[in-house]
């Protein structure tokens, strides 16, 4: 089979990350991957995979000179199907080759809502089981892919050398966080949680934080360490920014935070976690909670914010042998069920199926789909142009 697969974007992210090392594992078993997507911060990674790599030529989420060269180059490379991850590749591919040249599309969604304008006809992956059973009664076709882990890139090991670089000692207890910071999700909020909740207990035990992610909040957290920093007279929380191979800080780390692929990496260093989710959400991963996230993903909604984070690191901060017992059921779960080889071999046959019994071009749903996009497109622009307005920018 000739693939190919559409990132949304190439900035650093879950999504992204897994449409590569999923497009890497496809390819080494024996197909043929190409990747589209504009120039960005991952471009060394694919590059390191040695997947082909076509450079999209604009940015742009969806514009008609995007869907046009989409299409050139689908018709120019025979390509037999298109994995589109997330809404913008998945118009574009969906209005360009798919319409114009009947080539099957495969539209990944790993966010945590599924846009209400993607075309229905086409068949769809979510990644979690319960997206998957709600979205299976307007969708022709739903399949879950979970978020994979390359379980040999990512491992256990020798932790020291990784501390010193981060200006961290032997005795310290390391908690980490590594994701975007950003208000998605909202990310940035769970961090600044993290930074009050570590401020507290280092008067208490010899706990430290390390934060690696770059984002528009990049500032305000760095300011809002800098005050516990002064307050103790040394260097409590140390905000690193962003790192393009993050293996060092998770392997540093004796207690990881975090939501998404953040989240079952941290689980693939034996470390134990804490997820993170939206508005105040922090629960501790072991075997009475895996269910929880089996079925809704690894994230959250709703909770009391620090309080419930500062209960969580309370019952494992001071307890190495129930830290090591957490970070070794982790583990376990992601070698059974998460592992990329077995993620990467259950979107394969999912891909062969697809080529072999193709979707058939449905008008109406494409009519239907393009006039829900307008209608997004067009409320879009009014929410941007009123804050542009209350801003004074007009």
């Amino acid at each position: 089979m000739k693939i190919l697969v559409i990132p949304h974007q190439m900035c650093m992210g879950g999504s992204q990350i897994n449409a590569l090392e999923l497009a890497k594992a496809v390819q080494d078993a024996g197909h043929d991957v190409t990747v589209y997507a504009p120039s960005g911060v991952l471009d060394p990674l694919v590059k390191d995979m040695g997947l082909r790599r076509v450079h999209k030529s604009t940015d742009a989420n969806f514009s008609v000179s995007s869907v046009r060269e989409l299409t050139r180059l689908v018709r120019q490379e025979s390509i037999d199907m298109v994995h589109a991850y997330e809404w913008g590749p998945s118009l574009e591919s969906t209005f360009g080759p798919h319409l114009f040249l009947r080539v099957p599309v495969l539209t990944t969604v790993l966010s945590m809502d599924v846009p209400h304008f993607l075309a229905r006809h086409l068949p769809l992956t979510v990644g979690t089981e319960e997206l998957m059973y709600r979205h299976r009664v307007d969708w022709s076709s739903v399949h879950l892919t979970e978020p994979p882990v390359d379980t040999t890139h990512n491992t256990p090991g020798e932790g020291m050398l990784d501390r010193v670089s981060f200006g961290f000692l032997e005795n310290h207890i390391v908690v980490g966080i590594v994701c975007r910071l950003t208000t998605d999700l909202g990310k940035v909020h769970g961090v600044f949680d993290a930074i009050e909740v570590v401020g507290e207990l280092a008067e208490h035990f010899p706990v430290r934080l390390l934060i690696v992610g770059d984002g528009s909040e990049l500032a305000e957290v760095r300011a809002r360490a800098a005050a516990v920093n002064s307050a103790h007279g040394e260097i409590v929380v140390n905000a690193v920014g962003a790192m393009l191979d993050p293996r060092a800080a998770y392997n540093c780390a004796d207690i990881m935070l975090g939501m998404g692929s953040s989240a079952l990496k941290s689980m693939a260093f034996a470390k134990p976690l804490i997820v993170q989710g939206e508005l105040g959400f922090w629960k501790l991963l072991d075997e009475s909670t895996i269910g929880e996230f089996y079925d809704n993903g690894w994230f959250g909604q709703r909770g009391r914010g620090s309080e419930d984070l500062r209960a969580a690191l309370r019952t494992i901060v001071d307890d190495s042998v129930r830290r090591s017992t957490l970070g070794a059921y982790g583990l376990r779960v992601v070698e059974q069920r998460f592992a990329l080889g077995i993620v990467a071999a259950d979107l394969t046959q999912l891909y062969e199926r697809i080529v072999a019994d193709p979707p058939r071009r449905r008008a109406v749903g494409l009519l239907v789909s393009a006039a829900r996009s307008m209608k997004f497109g067009l409320d879009t622009r009014r929410v941007f142009t009123r804050r542009k307005a209350l801003r004074g920018d007009e």
